[in-house]
């Protein structure tokens, strides 16, 4: 009997109490058995928590806290990984709770893709919801192209849905999930998590995935881009002039 890869959803809320069961019902349709899910509701004055409760229903597989404040997404990232309890091997997956899977078949999609690739990390692609995008191919770029290297400056393309080993995740360097003040970025968080494992992956240990994963809720007033565009610029800036990670050849160093 072969050992299916566990897949440990991360799954971070805001306000999307309209959308929260939808993306729920989505993980919970998925015909992959192997996986877990961890969800973590900011408060925000709706109610976004009420509504992931019901739509988990009692399913064992999601484990669903509400914060006493909130802590934005990077500092919920850290404490969903650290909940889930994967193991090195397991893989992270990454999903926003204002955001929802694309078909029954996503998961098989991405645990397939470590299988024949071997892989470290998986990134790409969604669709939006935003009816005045049909016909327009948002989120459906190509992969980095084999000889990228600097990734900081190369056109961004390490989109969701964005997945990695859990030992990988390990070796980034606390201070670089932190924004120019020390604190956990509120935003970004992305980009913070993405660049160094990109950076110690390379092109042949991080795999495009060309089919649609996710539906991108483009629809939602709360998106960070249009509530903290200026913080999202600038932590983008400051994530740009940091130091690359080494590539890894057996343990992950930084350059420089």
């Amino acid at each position: 009997m072969t050992t299916m890869l566990p897949l440990r959803l991360v799954i971070n809320a805001g306000p999307c109490e309209e959308v929260v069961a939808r993306c729920l019902a989505s993980v919970r349709a998925q015909r992959y058995p192997a996986w877990t899910a961890t969800v973590t509701i900011d408060p925000a004055g709706d109610r976004t928590f009420e509504r992931a409760v019901d739509a988990a229903d009692g399913d064992p597989r999601l484990s669903i806290v509400r914060n006493a404040q909130r802590q934005y997404s990077m500092a919920n990232l850290i404490a969903g990984i650290s909940r889930a309890r994967a193991g090195p091997e397991d893989v992270i997956v990454v999903l926003d709770g204002d955001d929802w899977l694309y078909s029954d078949t996503a998961l098989d999609t991405i645990a397939a893709a470590y299988v024949r690739h071997d892989c470290w990390m998986t990134y790409g692609s969604w669709i939006s919801n935003d009816p005045s995008h049909q016909g327009i191919q948002r989120g459906l770029w190509p992969a980095y192209d084999d000889d990228t290297v600097d990734f900081r400056h190369a056109e961004w393309r390490h989109t969701a849905v964005r997945t990695w080993k859990r030992w990988l995740w390990d070796r980034i360097d606390d201070r670089d999930f932190r924004d120019a003040r020390g604190e956990y970025f509120r935003v970004t968080e992305d980009q913070a998590s993405m660049l160094p494992m990109l950076e110690m992956s390379g092109t042949g240990r991080a795999r495009h995935i060309p089919e649609v994963l996710m539906v991108y809720n483009r629809m939602t007033p709360h998106a960070c881009g249009k509530t903290h565009l200026a913080e999202m610029r600038a932590n983008a800036d400051l994530l740009r002039a940091r130091r690359p990670y080494a590539r890894l050849e057996g343990h992950a160093t930084r350059s420089g």
